[in-house]
């Protein structure tokens, strides 16, 4: 085995974006870690790609390996070596809970700690995941952690975080089908009514403010969406009736998680948590379709572990 000249792992956490109307600008992070040991080796050759858990039978070992191509990328070589990886992934893939910007910033905040790799700030950490997904909703809650609206200024994302009450949590039901990002983007228009356009502003300001400061009630009306979910719900079987039964069993309001097919219920950390998610995912069975309830809380951001 080559010797090891140096070594950094790093844990980062799941991610919900949109929250309902808060479309490729608002992202939650949440208590569901990867981690990655990234590795720097005497030598030269391809990379060593270990992977347990989610993706273990599916993800390339090569140099397509996304979190490898994110190390690659900000290391590029500045010092001499081979890099190996390996990942502990907890974040199912292609579901709408942030797996491949995990990916991405777990492998570039990795590399940037390797000997000899530019000391990326947070927001070029930010920018940099961001041109690679596309847009900065689960890049900036993944690196800062918590609740954070991104604005494009003069080129760049400029993040802000937000303050989410300490009571705030999620229940995810994670349904057994994957959906890729891009077909769920396919669907939607190319442009919008202006009537959609005032009435996502009109929640997206609502559903900040509720989340800061615990008004619960508001959630309800604040996650309703007009910009993505209803173009969606086609691919997303049952969407509109798992997110009613969530409300129905007590959370405050409901989503579909990022570009689905996870549906995303918050509440207070005193509302029937366990019940809302076997109320979501029997709400999924009446659809054919077997899922899996889980209870998160607002997690920090990507740190060395």
């Amino acid at each position: 085995m080559p010797r090891v000249l140096a070594s950094v792992s790093v844990r980062v956490p799941a991610t919900t974006s949109n929250l309902g109307p808060g479309f490729d600008c608002l992202g939650l992070a949440l208590s569901l870690h990867n981690e990655l040991t990234l590795e720097l080796l005497e030598g030269a050759g391809e990379p060593l790609i270990e992977i347990e858990g989610e993706g273990a039978a599916t993800l390339p070992r090569t140099r397509d390996n996304l979190v490898f191509k994110a190390a690659n990328a900000v290391f590029a070589g500045r010092a001499p070596g081979r890099l190996a990886l390996r990942c502990v992934n907890r974040i199912p893939l292609a579901r709408g809970l942030g797996s491949s910007a995990a990916a991405v910033v777990a492998g570039a905040l990795a590399a940037n700690r390797l000997p000899g790799a530019p000391a990326l700030s947070e927001t070029q950490l930010i920018d940099y995941a961001a041109a690679l997904e596309g847009h900065p909703d689960n890049a900036a809650p993944a690196v800062l952690g918590g609740l954070v609206a991104s604005v494009r200024v003069r080129g760049s994302f400029k993040p802000y975080p937000l303050r989410p009450h300490p009571d705030l949590r999620a229940v995810a039901c994670i349904p057994d089908f994957e959906l890729s990002t891009e077909k769920a983007r396919a669907v939607l228009p190319a442009s919008y009514l202006r009537a959609d356009a005032v009435d996502g502003a009109a929640r997206a300001l609502l559903l900040g403010s509720a989340l800061e400061q615990g008004d619960w009630d508001r959630l309800a009306v604040a996650m309703e969406d007009r910009f993505h979910q209803p173009y969606r719900a086609p691919l997303v079987k049952g969407m509109n009736g798992v997110i009613k039964a969530a409300v129905a069993a007590g959370a405050s309001g409901a989503c579909l998680s990022g570009s689905g097919p996870t549906i995303l219920a918050l509440a207070p950390a005193a509302a029937p948590l366990e019940t809302i998610g076997q109320a979501m995912k029997a709400a999924f069975a009446e659809h054919g379709i077997t899922s899996k309830p889980m209870t998160l809380s607002v997690a920090p951001g990507a740190h060395p572990s």
